[in-house]
């Protein structure tokens, strides 16, 4: 799992409000107080690949002017989802006597 700090500037025309709407409706994104043309948003994705994935997404979407990283948390341990993609399994826990 990765989770990102972002500040997300917004366009002052009316594509920055339609970005703010796409920014509210995407799951993977909490959206805290804005600032003028700048909100601040936490995003949580299963992997580093998709938290960049979501970054690009971010700066391509019309409205959005700049996209800053304030903090970036990755697990150390792939996610179940991402052993189930790769066809692997979790280790059953072995209790030792």
């Amino acid at each position: 799992m990765a989770i990102s700090g972002l500040v997300v500037t917004l366009s002052e025309d009316p594509a920055g409000a339609a970005a703010l709407t796409v920014l509210n409706s995407d799951p993977r994104l909490t959206l805290g107080e804005r600032f003028s043309r700048r909100v601040a948003v936490v995003a949580e994705t299963p992997s580093a690949r998709d938290d960049r994935e979501l970054f690009d997404e971010l700066r391509a979407t019309q409205g959005v002017t700049q996209v800053d990283v304030t903090y970036v948390h990755l697990d150390t341990e792939p996610a179940a989802s991402e052993l189930s993609h790769q066809g692997l399994t979790e280790e059953e826990p072995h209790a030792h006597c």
